[in-house]
């Protein structure tokens, strides 16, 4: 009998440690299964026309104990674009964060079609809005592009950033990323696929210009790496081979003549994943291996770590670090499957621990 309450007390000891350390419970869920803070508001009205198929989490990112997810507007009926992932008795459930209202639709001072994030040392959520939805059914322009900034101490939207005047009429915007430089100034980096360019937003100034970067892609994907004396910006080009590293110095001086190093150029293309501080996460595009690269080390699509396997008909689409609880947030889906059809999408948000 004492054995057995010791065993009890032991398996007990066991799972709080392991929860400490940050080994949390995966989450899963499908489409998107709606939380609203107030079941009779005003706003239920917008539910009527709330597809829970159409809903498509791309993007994750932790915060304290919160998760936020980002859904595009990819087809009509999705009711908002950024999410605060609740963990009920009914098991996951998506909160329009910060408050429904901020996702009305051709309200421009609402987010109207959000397809990327950057979560800053500050808790203060940047938040890149084409302001073109229903991108997959019938693309139409609600509102001009601009980038949210999301206070989430407050939860709050705070600012509003218009940088309709650094596109042009073909514009695909993808990735968002912010350094903060000496002197105190702000850099907001935004990638700009159709021309292959940097969009730079200099905050205290409100100045703004375009650095091309490389040649036009169907998709181009940023990351902030941090380097022994200085930050770069890792760029991937979807269905191109190689990694191009790019001095965000030469950013921040317009420079249109960017010197540029290119790695693993003659390997098979890559999808960027995240990063976090020198490590960069990424897979091969046919592949569903998370891998992870230590920028400090020459890059060698080799003898790269494998940290995760998605599954079968499972991508994996993000990977954010919780510094906190030293572990990994890796997002995968079936969302090929549900572009495919009707039926919703299979998300799963797997804990993975740092090494």
């Amino acid at each position: 009998m004492v054995q057995n309450i010791l065993k009890i007390f032991i398996l007990i000891l066991w799972y709080i440690v392991i929860l400490d350390a940050g080994h949390s419970k995966n989450l899963a869920w499908n489409g998107g299964p709606l939380h609203l803070q107030c079941e009779y508001g005003t706003d239920l009205w917008m539910s009527s026309a709330y597809v829970k198929e159409n809903v498509i989490a791309v993007k994750t990112v932790p915060y304290k104990d919160d998760i936020y997810v980002i859904t595009p507007r990819m087809k009509p009926g999705v009711l908002a674009t950024l999410w605060l992932i609740i963990r009920g008795k009914k098991g996951v459930e998506l909160q329009p964060y910060p408050e429904l209202r901020d996702h009305k639709l051709s309200d421009c001072n609402a987010i109207q079609n959000a397809v990327d994030f950057y979560l800053d040392h500050l808790g203060k959520l940047w938040v890149l809005d084409t302001g073109v939805i229903d991108t997959l059914a019938n693309p139409r322009c609600t509102c001009p592009p601009k980038v949210v900034v999301i206070n989430l101490l407050l939860g709050k939207l705070i600012k509003r950033i218009d940088i309709s005047s650094l596109l042009e009429a073909n514009s695909l915007l993808q990735n968002i990323v912010v350094e903060y430089g000496l002197g105190g100034k702000t850099f907001i980096y935004a990638s700009d696929a159709s021309r292959g360019a940097i969009l730079v937003h200099e905050m205290s100034s409100g100045a703004g210009w375009s650095v091309v970067a490389s040649g036009p892609a169907s998709g181009l994907q940023i990351a902030l790496v941090k380097r022994v004396a200085h930050t770069v910006l890792i760029l991937v080009r979807l269905h191109y081979p190689g990694i191009i590293e790019l001095d965000t110095t030469a950013l921040r001086r317009q420079d249109s003549l960017t010197p540029l190093t290119v790695f693993g150029e003659h390997c098979k293309p890559v999808v960027l994943l995240g990063a976090d501080g020198s490590h960069v996460y990424l897979r091969h595009i046919e592949c569903s291996d998370v891998l992870v690269w230590n920028t400090h080390d020459a890059f060698n699509s080799s003898r790269l770590d494998n940290i995760h396997s998605a599954g079968p008909r499972m991508t994996t689409t993000a990977v954010a670090a919780d510094p906190l609880k030293h572990e990994l947030l890796v997002l995968d889906s079936n969302y090929q499957d549900t572009l495919q059809g009707n039926s919703p999408t299979y998300h799963k948000i797997t804990f993975v621990s740092k090494n």
